[in-house]
């Protein structure tokens, strides 16, 4: 089974007439990230978990060399509480 057939295809969806909030806009550029990053993976034939977790490393490495190492692992412990909710 693919991992396409548990995401909802929403690249065409038009808002037009809807004003989005940050949150939503965030939201957006996430899923859209991860659509491509699902893509490429499986085009690629490697597994989509090592992609992913191999980005969140290099995120947080990033995180780590503009904010600081504190700053990176608030941001680690905060994914960390909200994957515990």
């Amino acid at each position: 089974m693919s991992s396409a057939n548990n995401v909802v295809d929403f690249q065409g969806f038009k808002r037009d007439s809807v004003v989005l909030g940050e949150s939503e806009i965030i939201d957006d550029i996430g899923a859209r990230a991860f659509l491509f990053i699902r893509d490429e993976a499986e085009a690629m034939g490697v597994s989509v978990k090592s992609v992913i977790a191999n980005h969140m490393l290099g995120l947080s490495m990033v995180v780590e060399s503009v904010e600081g190492t504190e700053e990176a692992k608030l941001l680690l412990a905060s994914v960390n509480t909200q994957l515990g909710s």
